[in-house]
C-alpha cells in the first residue's frame, strides 16, 4: 500500500474511533505538527536573527519573559 493511501486510511481509522466522543480538529493537529517541524528546523539550523524573527512572528514581544527565556534556552542549546 502506498504511503499516501496508508496515511488516509490511518486518518479515517482515527476518526472512526472517535465517533460519539468529543470531536477532534484534525486540521489543527496537522498545522500544529507542521509548526513543530518548522520550529525544530529553526532550532537546529537557524541563526539568532532568524530565530528572533520567528519568535516575533509567533507573537512574543521583545523584552517579554517568554521571549527572553526562549533566547536563553536557544543560546544554551547551540554549540
Amino acid at each position: 500500500m502506498d504511503e499516501d493511501r496508508r496515511k488516509d486510511l490511518d486518518e479515517v481509522m482515527k476518526q472512526e474511533k472517535q465517533r460519539g466522543r468529543r470531536p477532534i480538529d484534525f486540521e489543527a493537529g496537522k498545522r500544529r505538527a507542521q509548526t513543530l517541524r518548522d520550529m525544530r528546523k529553526l532550532l537546529e539550523n537557524a541563526s539568532e536573527e532568524e530565530l528572533v524573527a520567528a519568535i516575533r512572528a509567533a507573537g512574543l514581544r521583545d523584552g517579554s519573559l517568554e521571549f527572553s527565556e526562549a533566547l536563553r534556552i536557544w543560546r544554551e542549546y547551540r554549540p
